[in-house]
């Protein structure tokens, strides 16, 4: 290989690992709160969903006293593939002061919570 090229490549490594690095310091939330909102604002939550499995986001909100759902609903795929994954989109409120979480999971219904292949929490702080 040539010089200029492996001086190229080590640039590009080099690099990548710096900014890459960070962007993800930068990415953290130092709050610890994935949404904070004041009390009546909405929020959507907004997750990957493919309903030709027969999988589906099922949720539960830790204190409903404090954030509550207003809708929810499947967006279809923004292609003609065949089993193409849609977006299952999420709005919640906040209704009082205080902090929850809201823990997804994905699972077959007839299957059971227990079955979940997939978890995700957020975090919600309404102030």
């Amino acid at each position: 290989m040539s010089k200029k090229l492996i001086l190229t490549l080590m640039l590009l490594v080099l690099s990548s690992l710096i900014f890459g690095g960070y962007l993800v310091i930068k990415g953290k939330n130092p709050s610890n709160f994935d949404y904070k909102v004041k009390e009546g604002e909405e929020f959507v939550i907004n997750i990957d969903e493919n309903i030709t499995t027969s999988y589906s986001w099922q949720f539960k909100i830790k204190d409903e006293e404090i954030v509550k759902l207003n809708k929810d609903e499947y967006l279809e795929p923004k292609t003609n593939l065949v089993g193409g994954s849609g977006t299952h989109k999420f709005i919640f409120a906040g209704k009082k002061k205080g902090e929850t979480t809201i823990i997804f999971k994905y699972y077959r219904i007839w299957e059971g919570e227990e079955s979940s292949v997939e978890t995700k929490e957020f975090k919600v702080k309404v102030y």
